[in-house]
Parts: structure tokens; C-alpha cells; sequence
């Protein structure tokens, strides 16, 4: 929902050359706080991570119009600062696999980033309560947090460049003209796996001018449906991981969040 789909040229110089500054500064602070601080240890999980979200937002919930993202689950195992190389990286291979533009990298690594850094700040915050057995409750809960605030910048975006809002996101069967859903809203199946270089990427291609209010609305509407839905998927995962691995939450077992033993 928050990957901005337009093709090259179509946003502004000024804004893609924007975002490839901001994504070259925030890379560059990540690269020298991990060199110094970071473990060699999360080398492997950024990649593996990178990869997982590479293929969950090939898939798409096709009603809504809803790519899931993985990037809270990312965030939260790898931290922020990580969390920015992941997101360079993940946003590189997109582009490369035809999903977002060249140009775009810069201010889809940003957008990307953002979901990461806030799920991992947010779940930090209510680490102390995933300690009492309610982990999953604390992910969907970074989750809903994290993707509405990005969806919110990705607004802000749109609105920015003033491009035409249909282009930049697929709305799936909903209609943001009339603000109903198709009758057939099954005609085009519930879920669909983008093939890596297809040419008909269908969130480049919405038919039609459409005022910019009942675009934020729509993308709203349908983002919050998506959010429960991730914030569902993300909570279980958490909630496994967080059972048998905690530490890779930043989770250690015996303890109650605050480094006091516990029975």
C-alpha cells in the first residue's frame, strides 16, 4: 500500500532527487552505527529478512488492492539501523524485478525505512508486556502503528508531486469514484503473485481522474483492512518467534521485560 508503483519521469526530479539524498544519508548513518555497534551476527538475518519481504509483497490481496509488507517483523528482529540496510537492499531488488521505479529507490527505501524503524520503536516500548505472554498483542499492535504512519507520509507524498493519485496505487476492486466496491468483487481472485518483469503491473494502471480526498480515503479505507489483516499475520509470527527463539525479538526468557527474574 505505502510502495509507490509509478514508472521513471513521473514524480518530479526534485522529489525522486530528494529521496535518493535522504535514503544516501540515512544509509550512511546506518552503515557507521552498525560498523561501530552492530553484531556480525545480523549480517545473516538482514539478508534472510530482505528476502522475505522481497517475496511477501509479491503477493497481493487482490479485493483491497493490498500487498503485504513484512517490513514490522523486519524492523523488529533487525532493529532500525539494520533495518536501513534492509530496506536499500529490498527496494534495489524490486525496482530490478520491475516493481517501483529506479528513481523511486530513494524515497521508497525512506518509506520503507519508516515502517521498519517505527514497528522496531514501538514493539521496543511494549516489550515489558511481551514479556507476560502477550508478544502477538504487542506485534499487530506495532504493526496497525507503524503502517498507519506510513501510509500517512505516503499521502503526503502523492500529494506533493502532484501526479495523478490513480497511478500511484492499485485500489483493487474498490471504486474510489464512486466509493463502492465492484459487485464482482471476486471476478479477479482474492490473492495474486506478481511474476518478477511482467509488463502489466496493475497498480500502475487505474482508469480514470480522481479527486485527491476520495484517493486518501480510499487508500485509508483499504489500508486499514490490510493493517488487521498484517497486523494478524505479524502478531502470530511474533508470537511464535517470541516462544521459541525470544532473543531474536529482543526477548530473553526468565526475565519480566525489566531484568528482573521471574518464576
Amino acid at each position: 500500500m505505502t510502495h509507490i508503483m509509478v514508472g521513471d519521469g513521473v514524480l518530479p526530479w526534485w522529489l525522486s532527487g530528494a529521496g535518493i539524498l535522504a535514503a544516501v544519508v540515512l544509509v550512511s548513518i546506518a552503515s557507521r552505527h552498525v560498523t561501530r555497534t552492530g553484531s556480525r551476527r545480523a549480517i545473516p538475518a538482514t539478508g534472510v529478512m530482505t528476502a522475505l519481504m522481497v517475496v511477501v509483497m509479491s503477493i497481493e490481496i487482490v479485493p483491497i488492492g493490498y500487498e503485504l509488507h513484512g517490513t514490522v517483523l523486519a524492523g523488529i528482529i533487525l532493529g532500525p539501523w539494520f533495518g536501513a540496510i534492509s530496506s536499500l537492499l529490498f527496494n534495489v531488488v524490486r525496482a530490478f524485478l520491475g516493481d517501483g521505479a529506479i528513481t523511486n529507490i530513494g524515497l521508497n527505501t525512506v518509506v520503507t525505512w519508516l515502517e521498519m524503524a517505527v514497528g522496531s520503536m514501538v514493539f521496543s516500548r511494549l516489550r515489558p508486556f511481551a514479556y507476560r505472554g502477550r508478544a502477538s498483542l504487542c506485534g499487530g499492535v506495532a504493526t496497525a502503528v507503524s503502517l498507519s504512519l506510513s501510509t500517512l507520509v505516503f499521502l503526503a507524498i502523492i500529494a506533493i508531486s502532484g501526479v495523478e493519485p490513480a497511478s500511484a496505487v492499485h485500489t483493487g476492486s474498490f471504486d474510489v469514484a464512486t466509493g463502492t466496491f465492484d459487485p464482482e468483487i471476486h471476478s479477479g481472485g482474492l490473492v495474486e503473485v506478481h511474476q518478477p518483469g511482467s509488463g502489466d503491473h496493475t497498480e500502475a494502471t487505474v482508469a480514470g481522474l480522481t479527486p485527491f480526498t476520495w484517493f486518501a480515503f480510499a487508500t485509508l479505507f483499504l489500508g486499514a483492512l490490510g493493517w488487521a489483516i498484517e497486523g494478524l499475520v505479524t502478531g502470530v509470527t511474533v508470537g511464535f518467534i517470541a516462544r521459541i527463539r525470544p532473543g531474536l525479538l529482543g526477548l530473553s526468557m526468565g526475565t519480566d521485560g525489566r531484568g528482573r527474574p521471574t518464576e
